[in-house]
């Protein structure tokens, strides 16, 4: 427990020192996000907190923690995701490499650990669902790259990539907590969430912390990486901390979205790459909400849901009760996309957001979201 907490607390005090060591650099070498477009803060906003975070957890790691092979090439992996990712930041780098490359990542990890789903365990009701090893890793690789990207499309609005990320994490160290001879994926799990912690209270600008920061593509893509690799870790048969149903619930917000978007992308013949205004935070944007009310909501929903998940694994709920809920509850979210905007508006009038709001952040005029706009 000792050397837990001495890693725990080293990541801590080297992610602040990351931050401001790199947030004076991060200007003279363009790591930068500048408003315009789609980006609609205000000023120049250093883009190191992805950077910072995972640098801080590499160093405590290595220096710290006794090695482990699969865990060594994870971190060689993440380290390639995170440059890419802070050279896009920077640079703007075609989002072909950039998938390219997560792709790579994926194979590399897969194919070094030897480790990959081997089923989806009894999500029907009629027998476990199992894979050999090449479907197996083929559908590992897969969700690698979705849930990557699905954090990285949370990444919208101040702090809700990081909360998603620690609703997330926090469910994971939970369940490794409780499940014996896990203890590396525990102390990943909660490694990063204490190496977010500086970052987190830069970016909402807490008190003491004045400075403002954004985590970058670096640090979204990193978080969704490793929370997916957790979650692969943690549903193999031979050794198991939750079922494969439950990994759903726990990143229920982010796939949900990511889902719902490439849905209505395909519909409308839109690349599936393409950004747009049309994610979560942006409904609630023009619903009238604020960034900070816009946060509180997604994350308590967020909560609520992995909440859900971890009492359905705790209770042994069966696995395709569990899976026809998710399946309906996302069919729900899919199909009120198209009215959704009235209910939010309705929702922010009868709450009392005053005390919670952002005077920083205007709310968007209010219009609806149909699958046929844009």
């Amino acid at each position: 427990m000792d050397a837990q907490w001495t890693m725990w607390l080293t990541t801590t005090a080297l992610a602040l020192l990351m931050l401001l060591v790199l947030r004076p650099v991060a200007t003279r070498v363009g790591l930068i996000d500048v408003p315009g477009d789609r980006k609609q803060h205000t000023g120049h906003i250093p883009l190191i907190g992805g950077v910072g975070s995972f640098a801080a957890l590499a160093l405590a790691w290595f220096v710290l923690m006794p090695s482990n092979e699969h865990f060594q090439l994870f971190f060689w992996c993440s380290f390639v995701l995170v440059s890419i990712g802070a050279i896009d930041d920077a640079r703007d780098l075609p989002a072909k490499f950039r998938l390219g490359a997560q792709i790579a990542m994926a194979i590399v990890l897969v194919t070094g650990t030897g480790l990959y789903l081997d089923g989806f365990g009894d999500l029907l009701g009629f027998g476990v669902i199992e894979f050999g090893p090449w479907l197996g890793a083929l559908v590992t690789i897969a969700a690698v790259i979705g849930a990557t990207n699905a954090f990285n499309m949370m990444d919208g609005i101040d702090g809700l990539a990081g909360m998603m990320s620690l609703v997330s994490l926090l469910a994971l160290t939970y369940l490794f907590s409780a499940s014996p001879g896990f203890d590396f994926e525990l102390m990943l799990a909660f490694g990063i969430c204490v190496a977010l912690g500086p970052y987190m209270a830069m970016n909402l600008q807490l008190p003491l912390f004045r400075h403002k920061i954004f985590m970058g593509d670096a640090g979204s893509i990193f978080v969704g990486f490793a929370i997916v690799w957790l979650l692969v870790c943690g549903t193999q048969s031979d050794a198991q901390a939750f079922r494969p149903v439950t990994a759903l619930w726990i990143i229920a917000v982010p796939l949900m979205d990511m889902v719902a978007i490439m849905v209505r992308r395909a519909r409308k013949g839109q690349s599936l790459m393409k950004p747009d205004r049309e994610h979560l935070h942006h409904i609630f944007l023009r619903a009238g909400f604020n960034q900070r009310q816009a946060l509180l909501t997604i994350t308590f929903v967020a909560t609520v849901l992995a909440a859900v998940g971890l009492t359905g694994e705790v209770y042994q709920v069966p696995e395709w009760i569990m899976f026809a809920g998710f399946l309906g509850l996302f069919m729900l979210y899919d199909r009120a996309l198209s009215h959704v905007w009235r209910l939010l508006v309705l929702f922010r009038k009868t709450c009392l957001w005053g005390a919670v709001g952002d005077p920083q952040a205007s709310p968007e005029p209010v219009r609806p979201v149909s699958r046929g706009q844009k």
